[in-house]
């Protein structure tokens, strides 16, 4: 109590004594530790401010930040969405060229096979003009003796007949050999001269078809050229495609080139495709989960698009329009061979006779394949591909659509020595070959 009385007095006082101070007194000693505290107040204003300012700053460098980000990502899907407008006008643009190439590249086959037919013609000419110079030279080394005789007689017969004398019978028999010899003469004579008139005959047709064959050649490389541009420009036009479906695209050739025979390679071609058929599913499926109905209708369509495969399917032909390349069937399907049945059509093709696509579809793989030489598999819808290999060139990649009878690549060139370059044929469904006879 007393020490509360104490301090309640002693402050009263102390505040009256120093109200009376005078001004300069103590009182400027008493107003120094009063003014401590406001220059504190000062410099943690001045801080606080400091770094609100900062802070202000800062918030508006992240806001400038992410409206850069927006704007750059934003561009970036615009270009990207110009990127796959591109890349499809381009595959369109690469379709239309392939379509573009059916009606020429059947007049090139056309005139290849002529060429061919041609080629068999005259070189069948020739085989027959040596047979009859040889038949005509035996025949003439034949009679050869007997013409001195023959020339004697008709110039001096009774001279030559009466130039030993000779009994009766012995004179008659001999006119009857004459008689015989001269027989036999006359027909050789005839045979002689049949056959030297179908050797002029020969060297006229010979003369025609030689004409006609370098028409028609000259004929061959024109349309083939014209052909090869359009494949070139329709390969140059699907190059530049960047679609997204370059990448499937792109891992379907990989899986084939990882192939050891072309059964594997169509069996990995069709695992690839059903591994890209999930994932869109799956991302269709988180696409629904996240309420994104348009990237979810996307990734169904395609993979809709891809369990279609890349055309309309198969259907069998008529009149043999449908063949890929001029010239023979070689080898039949189930022909037997020195490995067993065969499973496609071995075709022997006239030299750097081109090649025309077996059905409407999308290229799976284009390239080098094992001992296959240059191979081309071609997915034509419901599980449905061709298999094209022992090409010299090729005209398309991997991803490209072709037309039906559009150009593909061309044989190799060959001038009749060495092995016969030949097409192998062969139509899978699934992971089974099938007889490609009725769709060729």
């Amino acid at each position: 109590m007393f020490r509360r009385w104490g301090t309640a007095v002693r402050a009263p006082v102390l505040l009256s004594c120093c109200l009376a101070l005078p001004a300069g007194g103590p009182v400027a000693h008493a107003q120094a530790p009063a003014a401590a505290p406001a220059h504190h107040a000062t410099t943690d204003e001045r801080r606080i401010r400091q770094q609100l300012e900062a802070a202000r700053t800062a918030h508006e460098n992240l806001l400038a930040r992410e409206q850069q980000q927006a704007h750059d990502l934003a561009e970036r899907r615009k270009e990207e969405q110009a990127a796959r407008e591109q890349a499809r006008l381009d595959a369109e643009k690469a379709a239309a060229l392939s379509a573009a190439t059916v009606d020429a590249t059947a007049r090139l086959q056309r005139t290849e096979q002529q060429a061919a037919d041609l080629d068999s013609r005259i070189a069948d000419l020739h085989t027959e003009q040596a047979a009859l110079r040889a038949q005509l030279a035996r025949e003439v080394a034949r009679l050869s003796p007997l013409l001195p005789l023959a020339e004697r007689l008709s110039l001096y017969p009774a001279d030559t007949l009466l130039a030993v004398p000779l009994p009766a019978d012995r004179a008659v028999t001999g006119l009857l050999v004459v008689h015989g010899m001269m027989a036999d003469i006359a027909s050789q004579a005839r045979i002689i001269h049949d056959r030297r008139a179908r050797l002029l005959q020969l060297d006229d047709e010979l003369a025609q078809q030689q004409q006609q064959m370098h028409h028609v050649v000259n004929e061959r490389e024109s349309q083939r050229d014209t052909v090869n541009r359009a494949a070139r420009a329709a390969l140059e036009a699907q190059q530049r495609s960047n679609a997204a479906a370059a990448s499937a695209a792109q891992a379907v050739e990989d899986a084939a080139r990882r192939a050891s025979s072309v059964q594997d390679a169509i069996a990995r071609i069709e695992e690839t495709e059903q591994r890209a058929e999930k994932n869109l599913e799956l991302a269709a499926r988180a696409a629904e989960r996240a309420h994104n109905l348009r990237e979810a209708s996307a990734a169904r369509h395609q993979a809709q698009e891809m369990a279609a495969g890349g055309g309309p399917g198969i259907t069998p032909v008529t009149g043999g329009a449908g063949a890929p390349v001029a010239g023979t069937v070689l080898t039949a399907w189930g022909q037997q061979t020195e490995s067993g049945a065969a499973t496609g059509v071995t075709y022997a093709p006239p030299s750097r006779a081109s090649v025309r696509a077996p059905c409407t579809g999308r290229i799976d793989f284009a390239g080098p394949f094992r001992t296959y030489g240059q191979m081309i598999i071609l997915d034509c819808g419901k599980h449905y591909r061709f298999v094209l290999a022992g090409l010299g060139e090729i005209a398309v990649t991997a991803g490209q659509q072709v037309s039906h009878g559009a150009a593909v690549g061309q044989m190799p060139q060959w001038s009749g020595g060495g092995s016969r370059p030949t097409l192998f044929v062969q139509l899978r469904h699934g992971g089974n070959a099938v007889n490609p006879a009725p769709y060729l």
